[in-house]
């Protein structure tokens, strides 16, 4: 009984040291959502409808660019004492992703371009 009450303690010991922060900034919905968008045919409206509106707007006389990013950093830690932080460790996984859409005078998509999506053995660690 004593072994368990003291195992139980040690335990309890070591999951008080765990840690998982995940930051997210942005919306990564672009890389779940296929495009189905056409050069010269898809316009603003319909960008702004399948997206929402962009991250960042860029605008000049001759042209628009949408700009959507997302970043999502997982950091989970362990340490063994908090107090005197004998030992710790944290891994750090990382995600960036951008969506870049470029429109001419009249408000019809001229080009397009998608970050790649993250490896397969990130996607757990993402919550993708």
């Amino acid at each position: 009984m004593r072994r368990a009450l003291t195992a139980l303690g040690l335990v309890a010991l070591l999951l008080a040291g765990c840690t998982y922060h995940v930051r997210q900034v942005g919306d990564d919905h672009f890389l779940r959502t296929p495009v189905a968008w056409e050069i010269g045919k898809t316009t603003v409206r319909d960008v702004v409808h399948d997206l929402g509106p962009p991250d960042i707007l860029r605008a000049s006389p001759d042209r628009l660019v949408f700009v959507y990013r997302a970043q999502r950093r997982v950091t989970p830690g362990f340490v063994l004492t908090a107090y005197l932080n004998i030992f710790s460790y944290e891994a750090k996984r990382e995600q960036d992703a951008t969506l870049v859409a470029t429109f001419g005078k009249d408000d019809v998509l001229k080009a397009f371009g998608v970050s790649e999506a993250p490896r397969d053995d990130l996607r757990g660690d993402m919550g993708l």
